[in-house]
């Protein structure tokens, strides 16, 4: 009697950690992908803001369909204004649809040189 119970009880447990495992990775793929993409396009480099969305679209679009384990509908959105640079990324998996993961960062435009030199501390 205790084996029945048991043994679906342990079964669903390690069936419910490998989702979750799975749900975490993605997860933790979009947030380093958003960072990695938008830190590449947040620099000046004389594009317009059309074409610096276009570029870190495609690059988030590469790396997250080689990455991703368990989301498959992504939706990627990507905004550059002059001061910053805002991405979002949403989408859900087969496994369980109603659970959706959603990661929004925003890179700010700086001046990193600027900023370093101003500061004197390389004179000290």
């Amino acid at each position: 009697m205790e084996a029945a119970l048991l043994v679906p009880g342990i079964c669903l447990l390690l069936v419910y950690t490998v989702f979750f495992t799975l749900y975490v990775h993605d997860y933790a793929v979009c947030a380093h992908a958003a960072l990695e993409s938008g830190i590449k396009g947040v620099y000046r480099d004389g594009a317009g803001a059309s074409q610096k969305e276009q570029n870190i679209e495609a690059d988030l679009e590469q790396k997250l369909s080689q990455r991703l384990l368990w989301m498959k509908e992504k939706q990627v959105e990507v905004q550059v204004s002059p001061v910053r640079v805002r991405i979002r990324i949403s989408g859900g998996g087969s496994y369980f649809p109603k659970e959706r993961i959603e990661v929004e960062r925003t890179i700010y435009r700086t001046a990193p040189c600027e900023t370093i030199r101003r500061s004197r501390w390389l004179k000290e």
